[in-house]
């Protein structure tokens, strides 16, 4: 079949493929309501590999190296309370910590799109599997 040609060089094309620059002005682009269907232009991002600028944040209050943080939007300036869409879950390898870095700084990594939830309750649309934060 000469489709199968077509498909293995097609799915070889973009794992070669550059990470989808984005930022909180796409991610953010629209008033966030538990529940709704989420535009198009951030679920086509869902599962790609992509690159977002933005603050880190601690996760949890403390010290030292941490394995998850928050990625935050860089135009609230880390002040009040950024909404649900302004927010990226970032994981960090298994195995593997980073400081929270001062600044903005850009995260590379595995996108997932969607709420997520625990006991009823959103924790989050925008997760990431970290690969690298420069």
């Amino acid at each position: 079949m000469k489709l199968a040609p077509l498909l293995l060089g097609l799915l070889t094309a973009l794992a070669g493929q550059d990470p989808i620059r984005t930022s909180f002005a796409v991610l953010a682009s629209f008033d966030y309501v538990e529940g709704m269907k989420l535009p198009d232009e951030v679920t086509k991002m869902d599962g790609k590999t992509v690159t977002v600028g933005g603050f880190m944040m601690r996760e949890v209050p403390g010290g030292g190296d941490v394995s998850q943080f928050l990625l935050i939007n860089d135009a609230c300036g880390c002040t009040g309370t950024p909404k649900m869409n302004e927010i990226v879950y970032c994981a960090m390898p298994e195995g593997q910590k980073t400081e929270i870095k001062t600044g903005v700084v850009k995260v590379t990594g595995t996108l997932y799109v969607g709420e997520q939830k625990e006991d009823g309750i959103v924790l989050g649309i925008y997760f990431m599997d970290v690969d690298s934060i420069q």
